[in-house]
């Protein structure tokens, strides 16, 4: 069942309206050689007619049209132009090509049909810039210039395309434009490819090889051959006509008839060879560049393809970054909850040894010694403490001891500095906290940071996996619409080629079978005997 392409909404100017009736067509009447004044050089301008509508455009300008169909439509198969002339082509003609007659007819032709598949299609016949192109006074240049062209992204995996949102379509979408998002190279491979778009894009391959490799190369062969033919009927038939001069009477009107057979036969091949260029050879032609315009349509489905799945996997990612950080971060809350409980108790004990040497009274308060007082240094130790605690340790702090009198001591000073330095452990894991500093002033903070950062990603990658899903839903069904609506216009293209192919021989034949009978007549009409 063939999908419905939806139409976008269209203006409503007087060039949409007129192309919106049945019987209109688009007619290149004539072209003309025009010179540009500013570049110094001069091109051949095509005019175009539609209705009481006419105006002019050169080459460059159709081919810019059809590039511009192609970023505003990536989903659309955009009708191709006449190709431009290669390379060798340009070495062989020592004219200037642009004087060459025959290849300005040719292009005539193909951009006439161009201009009129344009119009006839659902999508691309209600785009405003085909309207401009076609509009009378209106330079090409300021419709460049103007939106929605002047306001495309250099990456159209930025935009939304599908029909299927009015609203979004055709437009810059900033979550897409997002740096978090990932961009798909052209290389990338698919890890769950749409097996109909795949066998869609293997027939496509065939076909444009099948038609460039053989049918194209052949039938431009087969003309070349018949073009070469007519000439030789044209030198052969001046032959027999001053061949009839050397000749008297019935003899002499026979061969001057084949004289005339023959340029007829001349005439006749010439004309087959024009039908056969313009009702078969050049279709052939263009349909071997539809292949190529398939290729990119089905190449820009893929990319959005590689889109989602990228994004999905940079989703998978950032979540499981995500669960590590807060992982990390629960194991640092239990570790500052545990130390913090070690604190509070650390702070409410009371050192046996300093209550039997009196240091302490039995509520924990410290009792002023008359002799010697420890001065409030964070290195400073109690010496009388490690001699009976630790005799055989010979690693001690840097402590200071010093006599003096009438000084009090209060208890909380004294226990956080006996609790802070009591052992060479504390004075390791001070040090290594000094140097962990110097790396990081705040790793709790920066690992903080690093969440709500990876949050923030994580909620911009599922927007966009949400928008480039849907998207990719609506450009899969748009493709497969267009793919559907171009296999039927290719097949009535195909019958009125073939029937085109068999009229252009079959006429051939009967004018030729005309000519050689009244030969044969003029012939009969020789005596026997003379």
């Amino acid at each position: 069942m063939t999908t419905p392409i939806p139409q976008p909404s269209s203006c409503n100017c007087a060039i949409n309206r007129l192309l919106s009736t049945n019987d209109t067509f688009i007619f290149i009447t004539g072209s003309q050689k025009q010179s540009d004044a500013s570049a110094g050089k001069s091109y051949v301008a095509y005019n175009i007619r539609l209705g009481n509508i006419e105006t002019k455009h050169r080459y460059s300008e159709f081919e810019s049209l059809c590039k511009s169909f192609t970023k505003l439509h990536p989903t659309v198969i955009v009708p191709p132009i006449p190709e431009k002339h290669s390379i060798v082509d340009y070495a062989a003609l020592q004219t200037r090509v642009k004087d060459d007659l025959p290849m300005v007819e040719k292009r005539k032709r193909m951009l006439q049909t161009f201009l009129n598949r344009v119009a006839k299609h659902p999508v691309l016949g209600h785009d405003h810039v085909f309207h401009r192109f076609l509009e009378s006074g209106v330079p090409w240049s300021d419709v460049l210039h103007s939106p929605p062209l002047s306001v495309l992204p250099k990456n159209p995996l930025q935009m939304t395309y599908s029909n299927e949102t009015a609203a979004t379509h055709g437009m810059t979408n900033t979550v897409l434009a997002s740096h978090l998002v990932p961009v798909p190279s052209a290389a990338y491979l698919l890890k769950n490819p749409d097996q109909k778009f795949e066998e869609s894009e293997q027939f496509t391959y065939r076909v444009a090889n099948y038609m460039n490799n053989h049918l194209e190369k052949s039938q431009r062969k087969v003309i070349r051959r018949l073009g070469e033919l007519a000439n030789d009927y044209a030198e052969l038939g001046a032959v027999y006509n001053g061949f009839s001069l050397n000749e008297e009477g019935e003899v002499a009107n026979a061969i001057e008839k084949i004289g005339q057979a023959v340029d007829a036969s001349y005439s006749n091949t010439g004309e087959m060879v024009t039908m056969l260029e313009g009702d078969f050879a050049e279709p052939i032609q263009e349909y071997a560049q539809f292949a190529q315009t398939i290729k990119q349509v089905l190449k820009f489905r893929h990319m959005k393809h590689a889109q989602v799945e990228m994004i999905e996997e940079s989703l998978h990612n950032k979540k499981e970054s995500l669960a590590m950080l807060t992982e990390m971060e629960g194991e640092s809350r239990r570790l500052e909850e545990a130390m913090a409980r070690e604190n509070t108790i650390g702070q409410n004990a009371v050192d046996i040894d300093e209550l039997n040497n009196g240091m302490v009274d039995a509520d924990g308060n410290a009792i002023a010694h008359p002799s010697s007082t420890v001065y409030d240094n964070p290195y400073a130790a109690d010496h009388s403490h490690h001699d009976q605690q630790q005799q055989h340790d010979t690693i001690s702090p840097t402590s200071t001891t010093t006599s003096t009198s009438n000084t009090n001591l209060s208890s909380p000073m004294r226990r956080r500095s006996r609790h802070a330095w009591s052992g060479p452990m504390q004075m390791v894991n001070a040090v290594g906290h000094t140097l962990q500093g110097l790396i990081d002033v705040d790793p709790v903070a920066t690992r903080r940071n690093q969440i709500g950062k990876t949050k923030d990603a994580i909620a911009v990658l599922e927007e966009a996996l949400e928008i480039t899903r849907n998207d990719l839903t609506g450009i899969s069904r748009d493709v497969q619409a267009d793919l559907d609506r171009f296999q039927q216009e290719k097949i009535r293209d195909l019958k009125e080629m073939l029937i085109a192919y068999a009229k252009a021989h079959i006429r051939y034949c009967q004018q030729n079978l005309e000519s050689w009978q009244e030969v044969r007549n003029e012939i009969n009409q020789i005596p026997d005997q003379i």
